[in-house]
């Protein structure tokens, strides 16, 4: 029943959280006081104050029910605790038919109680607390784990700041109460400033969605002229109109057989990214061994594609598959579509593999809140452009005849594949330098390794060297391509004389500002820690733009390469200080430091410097996909709506965003 409880959580959290409202605040206050009963007995109370309509449930919920409110002591030989933490406020207890238990819950205010002795004055308590908060229309989002530190026996009665654990001190002896401060910073963002005449609503329509559609429609028709593929067509399409005979009925079988194929890539689709997730997979994306596995992979099948060898699936899977394919009807014609799958897979699985990972990183919708879309309509778009040919050439049979007839040509595309791959490895790598701060592949080198591929390509298409001794000359087509590929290879050199970025390739190349030639450093003022840029912020009055980022983020690159560089853009960031928390970072925090955080819905070690942040940004905005711009004031108030990449990728948008929050901060002075 926790697998259905913690469901429960991060399904309400998702339905409660609207990016366009300021219904990121908690609805809950806590703040705390100390009693003394008697000499060295004294009972420490947690009170806890809800908005209306909102309510927490109690520890003691039956099992099988909603989270409940947990309280968690660190271990003091000073502090003995005395029984478990109590419970006095007006407790409602009902049925609940969503989790089949009765549910234990408080409304307006409760106060928990837990009885100390100490064994020396000023002893201090410390732990944790966590649970969720609740409104019957509007669902339930969790809070926490909130740190306390509390002195207890010190007649002073004074309010300290904790800086080491960025939470509240109490000290006192009879009574005294104080807001207990989250933790992540002590951060407590007011979204209700968001709410202003000039604030950009962060809602545009993803274009992105048609791009990857449309990568997946190329990489199945350059998956179509592989000599996996290429062969299948008019043997296949002749299988289905049998010399024209029963056309109609062949149709019918053509038609069934590209529905198949399509189903056969977006089941695959479904069971990759359902098996790990629109996060696991974002998080994927900077995973240090992630990316070297994919660059050793990458480079594995352009060695392939270049004919050192042959990568296949095991010979059982695809005889079993074409043994089912005999038994006639649709299901064998389903499974000769899945004989195709599996037999093609040495020439498909690199451009599919590249796909599913460019497609599933930066966030984007999610079906059932889990499968991540844009890799579906990447697999669709894939799918659909290697099942046409079969159904079109099963409609017009005749014209088979305007076909190339298989030969050379086909291993020329797997070469030119094979180049492709081996400068997207380099890609995958330059993720693990940027994460672990190699500083080995920065702008220059990278460019000079990408010059030498294609420099490569343009020789080999032009049929200055070849793979093979027995190798036909390139024709016409691929000479032109060659002159093409050689231009292209002439523009890289120019963009590496000038330090010039190119806009095709953000995201892919690593920015220009990543090089050896200059110190790296910003047009405008820059920080990669929160506390040290609100500082900086504080004393010189400005605003800050929180910039949620990460070195493996494409989009992230693919904004500061086409919009930060901006000239009027780059003129108005200047006028606020930037804060880049790059969310995997791989510095380890001191030990001092680490925590366990319920932030995502479920609990993680938080022991880096981007789980820090990233845990920052799921605690405080709910979302953990990057880019994410937030615009603050000094105060930590919201200037306006924080945005997403799909929105902040046009220039004009992000121009209105900033200015909006320059015209809020004069407004809030």
């Amino acid at each position: 029943m926790k697998i259905w409880k913690s469901l429960f959580v991060l399904l309400s959290g998702l339905l409660f959280f609207t990016p366009a409202k300021a219904a990121f605040v908690e609805h809950l206050t806590w703040t705390s006081a100390v009693e003394q009963i008697d000499g060295n007995t004294y009972q420490v109370k947690f009170i806890c104050t809800l908005d209306e309509d909102w309510h927490v449930y109690s520890q003691f919920t039956e099992e099988g029910g909603p989270l409940p409110t947990e309280f968690r002591f660190e271990k003091n030989p000073d502090i003995e605790l005395i029984g478990k933490v109590q419970e006095i406020g007006k407790m409602h207890k009902a049925f609940d038919e969503l989790f089949g238990v009765n549910v234990s819950s408080y409304a307006d205010k409760v106060t928990f109680v837990q009885k100390v002795r100490i064994k020396k004055p000023g002893a201090v308590l410390k732990g944790e607390f966590d649970g969720q908060v609740c409104k019957d229309e509007e669902g339930c989002m969790p809070y926490g784990p909130e740190k306390f530190s509390i002195a207890i026996g010190n007649a002073t009665g004074n309010v300290t700041k904790d800086t080491t654990s960025s939470s509240v001190t109490t000290t006192a002896s009879n009574t005294t109460d104080t807001a207990i401060t989250p933790s992540a910073g002590s951060s407590k963002f007011d979204f209700s400033t968001a709410e202003n005449s000039c604030s950009v609503a962060p809602e545009k329509k993803d274009s992105s969605n048609w791009w990857i559609l449309f990568a997946g429609f190329v990489g199945g028709l350059l998956a179509l002229l592989t000599p996996c593929v290429f062969p299948m067509v008019p043997l296949t399409v002749s299988f289905f109109t049998k010399g024209g005979k029963d056309q109609k009925a062949g149709l019918k079988k053509a038609l069934i057989y590209g529905a198949s194929i399509i189903i056969i890539y977006l089941l695959l689709g479904i069971l990759i990214t359902g098996v790990f997730g629109s996060d696991a997979l974002n998080a994927m994306s900077t995973n240090i061994w992630f990316n070297l596995i994919f660059f050793f992979v990458f480079i594995a099948f352009a060695l392939s594609f270049f004919g050192l060898y042959e990568i296949t699936l095991p010979s059982s899977w695809a005889n079993k598959t074409d043994s089912l394919s005999n038994k006639g009807g649709n299901i064998g014609i389903f499974f000769m579509a899945f004989t195709l799958a599996l037999v093609s897979f040495s020439c498909t699985g690199p451009i599919i593999g590249t796909l599913l990972v460019q497609a599933a990183t930066g966030g984007g919708p999610t079906l059932f809140g889990h499968i991540p879309l844009k890799p579906l309509l990447g697999m669709f778009g894939f799918a659909l452009a290697l099942a046409l040919p079969f159904t079109l050439f099963a409609l017009f049979p005749q014209w088979l005849k305007s076909l190339p007839k298989s030969g050379g040509w086909m291993g020329t595309v797997k070469v030119i594949l094979g180049f492709l791959e081996l400068a997207l490895a380099f890609k995958f790598l330059s993720v693990v330098d940027m994460t672990m701060g190699w500083d080995i592949l920065r702008f220059e080198p990278f460019m000079i390794i990408w010059i030498i591929i294609f420099g490569a390509l343009a020789l080999y298409e032009l049929g200055l060297f070849s793979f093979s001794k027995n190798a036909d000359k390139p024709s016409k087509t691929v000479r032109m391509l060659g002159v093409i590929t050689a231009v292209f290879t002439m523009y890289l050199g120019y963009s590496l004389y000038t330090y010039k970025t190119i806009p095709l390739f953000s995201g892919l190349i690593p920015p220009t500002s990543y090089n050896f030639r200059t110190d790296n450093t910003s047009a405008f003022v820059h920080f990669k820690d929160y506390e040290e840029g609100m500082a900086y912020a504080r004393k010189n009055n400005m605003p800050v733009l929180l910039d949620f980022t990460g070195f493996g983020c494409v989009n992230c690159r693919k904004i500061e390469d086409k919009v930060w560089t901006n000239p009027g853009i780059e003129a108005t960031m200047k006028k606020y200080v930037v804060i880049s928390l790059y969310v995997d970072d791989k510095t380890e925090l001191p030990a001092s430091e680490w925590y366990t955080s319920t932030a995502t819905g479920k609990e993680r070690e938080v022991k880096t410097v981007g789980q820090k942040w990233s845990d920052f940004q799921a605690k405080h905005f709910q979302t953990n996909s990057q880019p994410l711009y937030v615009l603050i004031n000094t105060k930590e108030q919201l200037l306006n709506h924080p945005v997403a990449y799909d929105f902040a990728s046009d220039v004009d948008n992000y121009q209105s965003f900033l200015q909006c929050g320059l015209t809020m901060n004069e407004q809030l002075k």
